[in-house]
């Protein structure tokens, strides 16, 4: 079996997780990581591995044994550094958010289909076996029609120094809003119509909690807190006319709960090591079957979490 071979951009805390992954698929695995820092890119590359280390992502880029490049560098740089992949013949996942701004979103997607690439932006949640679960008992209508979503997540841990600059695109809004949304259309199969919200600001410029209230076309109203202040439940609640589902920790879900109004109870359950593995499996097929875009995390869903974003954030950021 020939497998993707990825190299990986930037030695983010995110980084070991998505190279876990790939590790754990039969059909991929991880050539290479770059970071401005050598050193740190050899510590990750010997920590997990990984044979090859650069001090240059073009150095990365150049390598023709790379056929695929996951971006973990800042939020701001996401943009620059899928154009980069994407010219020097790379297929590109990028984790989220995808870009800072629509516009944005839509010029990578144009220039990978220009190009015969793949690209698509890093969402587990949606391919996780859970979530995909809850799609199918809402899907065969025994709960009725999706009326409410409430979500609350904490995003406390794993944050680097670049998360509290705005010019990095730091900020609990560009770095967990992507997460409910894209959660909340793949569970839906519906659109966002509005977007609302309001933060809590900090001394650097940037949010660190938000509550944001969606609307989408099918009715369906969400409303999402995010904060890296407090721990919290991470739970997802989803309101049905016949009943409700509860996600713990949707983002990462290993478990959830179905309860109907008739005194029914499911218990869905699918414990896993690394839960990017699912969206990895997903990644390598679309690539061997020679796709631009994802089946499933589709450009539309990108583009439109990355409008949604841009929207909320000129609102509560004011300046922009």
């Amino acid at each position: 079996m020939v497998k993707i071979r990825y190299g990986i951009l930037g030695a983010a805390n995110v980084a070991p997780r998505f190279i876990r992954a790939v590790q754990n698929t039969t059909n991929g695995e991880v050539t290479a990581i770059a970071s401005r820092d050598i050193n740190k890119a050899r510590r990750m590359a010997e920590g997990h591995g990984v044979r090859k280390f650069y001090g240059s992502y073009a150095e990365l880029l150049e390598d023709p044994e790379i056929d695929a490049v996951y971006i973990a560098t800042p939020n701001s740089l996401h943009k620059e550094h899928m154009i980069l992949g994407l010219e020097h013949g790379k297929h590109v996942v990028c984790e989220k958010p995808f870009t800072l701004f629509e516009s944005d979103a839509l010029e990578v997607f144009s220039l990978a289909r220009e190009n015969g690439l793949f690209v698509m932006e890093a969402q587990k949640s949606v391919f996780l076996p859970v979530t995909v679960d809850i799609k199918k008992i809402l899907d065969s209508g025994e709960l009725g029609r999706i009326r409410l979503i409430d979500c609350c997540q904490s995003a406390t841990g794993f944050i680097q120094d670049w998360f509290y600059r705005r010019e990095s695109g730091g900020g609990a809004l560009n770095g967990s809003l992507s997460y409910p949304l894209e959660h909340a259309m793949f569970l839906t199969g519906s659109e966002i119509e509005n977007a609302a919200g309001t933060a809590a600001m900090g001394e650097t410029g940037v949010d660190l909690q938000c509550a944001v209230s969606v609307s989408f076309k099918d009715g369906t109203l969400l409303t999402s807190r995010i904060t890296t202040l407090v721990e919290t439940s991470g739970m997802a609640v989803i309101w049905c006319e016949k009943g409700r589902v509860e996600i713990p920790d949707f983002w990462k879900a290993r478990h959830a709960r179905v309860f109907f109004d008739d005194g029914r109870n499911i218990e869905v359950s699918h414990p896993c090591e690394h839960e990017m593995t699912y969206e990895v499996v997903h990644i390598n097929g679309c690539i061997r079957d020679g796709l631009t875009e994802s089946t499933v995390m589709t450009e539309r869903m990108t583009c439109m979490s990355a409008k949604t974003l841009e929207e909320v954030r000129r609102e509560i950021w004011l300046d922009l």
